[in-house]
């Protein structure tokens, strides 16, 4: 299995792209395999270090049983074990759960993504008995926790984290957003969990925790990985000067993509952003907008493409 110490540098993350008239509700085998098959080689041949699909960007919401099925297949098969993949798993019951990870178990991927059932907002006891759960059901396939409190209804405070270091142990790393308290939740956790921030948090991260195996997330790198990766080398050679200057450049290109609701409005408008974005920069065909998320007001849609163009003009610097 998978240690905390395998995992260090760009996780990049992928959409499950669709086809045309995805955005239908009777639409049916929306998913491009084609397409999946080719960005997740083309992202693996660039050097990432890691790759996390069927998350939100993924969709993995709002795909079909047989869909999900398809694209954690292609994903599996086009990565060959090449780099450490992690597979988004998360639905609304434990027992759903539990069958997606053994598909993807079975198929050879090494890990997991995965968030905690929505239905019902869990308690502090319930989200580290559910953790503890799937770490004890599968030894083998390492735990990525999906720290996203908006979409789980969970504050994922320090007391979960110093409880599933010890209950989970298969809980290796986190999909993590900015934390002041990043340092403390390292201590109490041992160094057990990687907490991986987003790309734009990166080298603030690195700046606090010098001494870590610095690891960071970027749904960017599905719009072309260049400047992820510029930012990831900067980091790991010491050259501080470089990494915040890419880091002020990735700034810029983030200034359209936030609506101007903040997070409240990001959370409904996710999926789009990302989707528009991606389709916009050219690296990859994203597709249409699987429903019921196809709904994208012209400012949404304006400041992800916004976005795209600065990112593409970034890819081009550090080409």
């Amino acid at each position: 299995m998978l240690s905390v110490s395998d995992i260090k540098g760009l996780y990049a993350i992928t959409p499950t792209p669709s086809k045309p008239g995805a955005d239908r509700w009777d639409a049916v085998d929306t998913v491009d395999l084609d397409e999946l098959a080719r960005l997740t080689e083309a992202l693996v041949q660039t050097g990432i270090n890691g790759m996390v699909a069927m998350g939100t960007t993924g969709e993995c919401a709002t795909l079909t049983p047989s869909e999900w099925e398809q694209a954690a297949a292609c994903v599996i098969e086009t990565v060959r074990k090449r780099v450490p993949l992690f597979i988004g798993t998360t639905a609304l019951g434990t027992h759903e759960i539990v069958r997606r990870n053994r598909f993807i178990q079975d198929l050879g991927a090494d890990g997991t993504m995965l968030g905690l059932p929505m239905w019902q907002p869990c308690t502090l006891d319930m989200a580290v008995q559910f953790y503890a759960d799937m770490s004890e059901a599968f030894p083998q396939l390492a735990i990525m926790a999906y720290d996203n409190p908006g979409a789980f209804r969970f504050a994922f405070p320090p007391p979960f984290w110093a409880q599933v270091a010890r209950r989970a142990p298969t809980l290796i790393c986190s999909k993590h957003g900015p934390d002041p308290m990043i340092s403390a939740l390292i201590g109490m956790t041992q160094g057990k969990i990687r907490f991986l921030p987003h790309v734009a948090g990166a080298y603030a991260m690195a700046r606090i925790e010098p001494e870590q195996n610095i690891a960071f997330w970027a749904t960017e790198a599905s719009m072309g990985p260049e400047p992820a990766l510029a930012l990831r080398d900067a980091i790991a050679a010491g050259d501080w000067a470089r990494a915040k200057a890419i880091d002020t450049d990735i700034g810029y290109t983030m200034q359209t993509f936030f609506p101007p609701g903040g997070m409240a409005e990001f959370a409904s408008y996710n999926i789009q952003l990302e989707k528009i974005r991606f389709d916009e920069a050219g690296y990859c065909k994203a597709g249409p907008i699987r429903p019921p998320y196809q709904v994208v007001p012209d400012y949404i849609d304006q400041g992800a493409r916004e976005c795209a163009r600065r990112w593409k003009a970034l890819r081009t610097k550090h080409a």
